[in-house]
């Protein structure tokens, strides 16, 4: 199968020069630290990230060992540029593709409940106008049979209105640029990808990152369960889990109390420019919530064995070191760096703006983190890799 990534998604070349340069520090650097050691360090770290890069006004981090019930949590920075107002590990912030994470444990929560299939045609639950367009590759039109597999795995072939080409008129960035208080329905974000964008290849030939897909998934899921998306999410994931300072976006524009969310250099988390993530995304959440789901979801908490296998099931290669599934990512970072091959795989999800719940399974850890930047998410990951060096040197 052909592979389509996103750019925002490429993190092996970046990461692995990262590693190269510190190589030689992490030779002679490996004596064991103590805890108030390590919190220094990290803190420093997340600072000089902050420091360094204009469209960062904040920096979150969690790490939570569930072996010995350690939670390190660090917040540095302030909630926007210029703000006398610190961060805190319990601020709230828009967590982009994370989000995803959540639609595809609700879709697997439904077929535990024998409701759908994920070989079910998602034509089942959209009209013709919806699917117009999106999927006529070589003059054929594939919209009959897209699966909702599909479209979970990124392997429909339609095209991504938020990061995707273009062949004609400005890009969703670039519109979003010029007008930051636009507000966008679900119908407006697939016009995009209709009318100023192309499929990328019939439905099962390639992997290709795309919001549009998941735009689709959630009007599919709305038809199914009888009610707004944001319904479904606090009835299936926020209320049953105590979820309570996480909410998916429904208004927009000033007073949402949220972390700074800069794209293109324009701050959109008082901009109704927001709203165009909608299923892709959306969701409002703290560091201590998206432990809580993780950790659930992990734990089989909300699926069954037999769905959450498939769903980490990650068939889709990104680029080496990077797999998909459905709705979730996988790290392979011994695939990422011959450097780092002793460094175990992290699951989970990861947004463009540097917001990532990752879980090791061999270690039974938990990483939580956001950043807030449009396009930081190869500088989260790196992040995460020095944190973790760091954090396999803490004395017992």
């Amino acid at each position: 199968m052909r592979t389509r990534g996103k750019t925002l998604l490429g993190v092996g070349s970046g990461l692995l020069a990262l590693v190269l340069i510190g190589a030689g520090a992490l030779a002679v650097m490996n004596r064991p630290l103590s805890r108030a050691e390590v919190d220094r360090s990290i803190e420093a770290q997340l600072r000089a990230a902050v420091e360094s890069d204009a469209g960062l006004s904040s920096a979150l981090l969690t790490i939570y060992s569930a072996d010995d019930d350690r939670l390190m949590q660090y917040a540095v920075g302030s909630e926007r540029p210029g703000s006398p107002e610190p961060a805190g590990v319990d601020s709230r912030y828009h967590s982009a593709s994370v989000g995803k994470t959540m639609l595809a444990t609700v879709y697997g929560q439904l077929v535990d409940e024998g409701v759908v299939d994920f070989d079910d045609p998602a034509a089942n639950w959209l009209d013709d106008g919806e699917l117009a367009g999106l999927f006529t590759v070589d003059g054929v039109d594939h919209a009959a049979g897209i699966t909702l597999g599909q479209l979970l795995s990124h392997t429909s072939g339609v095209a991504d209105y938020l990061a995707g080409p273009v062949v004609s008129g400005p890009t969703m960035l670039e519109e979003i640029a010029a007008d930051p208080d636009r507000i966008y329905a679900p119908a407006d974000l697939l016009a995009v990808s209709r009318e100023r964008q192309q499929p990328i290849a019939p439905p099962g030939q390639a992997f290709s990152y795309s919001d549009t897909g998941y735009v689709l998934l959630g009007l599919a899921l709305e038809r199914i369960e009888g009610k707004p998306y944001a319904q479904i999410l606090d009835d299936r994931i926020f209320a049953p889990l105590g979820m309570s300072d996480s909410e998916f976006m429904t208004e927009f524009g000033p007073g949402r109390g949220i972390l700074a969310l800069d794209v293109s250099g324009v701050d959109l988390s008082e901009r109704g420019a927001l709203s165009a993530d909608w299923a892709g995304g959306g969701v409002v959440t703290t560091m201590h919530d998206l432990l809580r789901f993780t950790r659930a979801f992990e734990q089989g908490d909300l699926l069954s064995a037999p769905t959450r296998a498939e769903l980490t099931r990650f068939e889709q290669e990104i680029e080496p070191g990077i797999r998909y599934g459905k709705g979730i990512m996988q790290f392979r970072f011994s695939e990422l760096s011959p450097l780092l091959f002793s460094m175990s795989d992290v699951r989970g999800a990861v947004g463009a703006t540097g917001s990532f719940a990752l879980y090791d399974p061999s270690s039974d850890t938990y990483y939580i983190a956001n950043f807030g930047a449009m396009g930081y998410d190869q500088e989260a990951i790196e992040q995460l890799v020095d944190a973790r060096l760091l954090v396999d040197r803490l004395a017992e």
